[in-house]
């Protein structure tokens, strides 16, 4: 049997390479075959029967001819207005955008791209914060639609709904880097990304097999260390909360709760402000690596002085991009993944090929 993810030749043109992908009906099938022997009920069985139906139908219908060479182009909204933004800042917040996307738009994945559509928006975010004191928060996306060779029309279509992407996050430093959940903290946190390298002086990151650049107006740093004090104050508010709502009969709790506070006061004043550091689970104990061990992974909180109050809420202060493939785009060896896929490779191109010296303009003071 043929394997679900293998690539054949193209019988048509040797050029064009050709990878079936799995229809929903095989993924779904997939999943209910590796569960299928531990859950027997007569309803899944009809279900799996109906999938195994559906998996036979002809392979080709699974299939895509990649067109990599084959002449797209960039398009992308720009929204300004907002409910809860003035029109003083609605206008030049509108601006502001258009300018990034038009820096963008420059760039050559962008200003001629091969082998895939790159379309996306640009917007404020839904939910903008309460206060007027911080830069206004916004956000976009640049998806790359491959395009393939159509069986049935014979034309070149653009496939509809790819995970290859940009995600571009403005003002907005909660967003971007991945979060890490410590109940309790009354602020959000972060592990600490793996810094890959700089591009133009600006820190590229990855970390859930994405990449992300970080652009900012100031040499400020957006986050800083989570301490070991915060860390375990945070838990302590958490078992302290679930101790008031405890039975009289629960006595695990309270000695969880000793037990954090122990920790706590054992710590030196040295200790207390270092960074804290994730370790295994233990619910009995501070999930805390030891004092000077590299285990475990650092955490961070955003600086609540990563920008500058004297500039206009419209201001770009702060762009984050991340960068998201479908495949693996292997960095020694960049080009279309193994399954024949140009889209990865694209967005790979849009972060390692652009002048990022050039798109630092779109970070402005007005």
């Amino acid at each position: 049997m043929l394997h679900f993810w293998s690539c054949l030749p193209n019988r048509r043109s040797p050029a064009m390479t050709v990878c079936p992908r799995p229809s929903i009906a095989r993924l779904i099938l997939m999943l209910f075959a590796r569960f299928a022997k531990d859950f027997h009920p007569f309803p899944i069985r009809c279900l799996f029967l109906l999938l195994a139906f559906l998996q036979v139908q002809p392979l080709f219908a699974g299939e895509f001819d990649y067109l990599h060479e084959h002449p797209g182009k960039m398009s992308a909204t720009v929204t300004g207005s907002h409910i809860q933004l003035k029109k003083g800042e609605a206008a030049p917040y509108k601006r502001n955008f258009e300018r990034l996307r038009d820096l963008l738009a420059k760039q050559p994945v962008f200003k001629a791209p091969r082998g895939v559509d790159i379309v996306g928006y640009f917007r404020p975010n839904d939910y903008q914060p309460k206060t007027n004191k911080v830069p206004i928060p916004g956000f976009g996306y640049l998806r790359f639609h491959f395009f393939f060779n159509d069986h049935k029309t014979g034309k070149p279509v653009h496939f509809c709904c790819p995970t290859d992407e940009m995600s571009v996050y403005i003002n907005d430093p909660e967003k971007g880097l991945e979060a890490c959940t410590v109940p309790g903290s009354p602020t959000r946190v972060f592990c600490a990304p793996t810094q890959l390298e700089e591009l133009a002086g600006f820190p590229v990151y990855r970390f859930n097999g994405m990449d992300a650049i970080v652009l900012s107006r100031s040499k400020v740093p957006v986050w800083i260390p989570l301490t070991r004090e915060e860390y375990v104050k945070a838990w302590l508010a958490t078992w302290q909360k679930q101790a008031a709502d405890s039975p009289a009969m629960d006595t695990i709790t309270p000695q969880i709760l000793r037990n954090h506070q122990a920790a706590l006061d054992a710590m030196t004043p040295e200790e207390r402000r270092m960074q804290a550091r994730q370790l295994d689970w233990d619910p009995f104990q501070p999930t805390l690596a030891p004092v000077g061990s590299s285990e475990g992974r650092a955490l961070m909180k955003v600086n609540p002085a990563w920008f500058d109050p004297k500039l206009p809420r419209s201001a770009f202060q702060l762009i984050t991009i991340t960068f998201s493939y479908s495949g693996t785009v292997k960095d020694d060896a960049p080009g279309p993944t193994e399954f024949g896929d140009i889209a990865p490779f694209r967005v790979w191109q849009a972060l390692r090929e652009s002048d990022w010296q050039t798109i630092r303009g779109a970070l402005t003071d007005k």
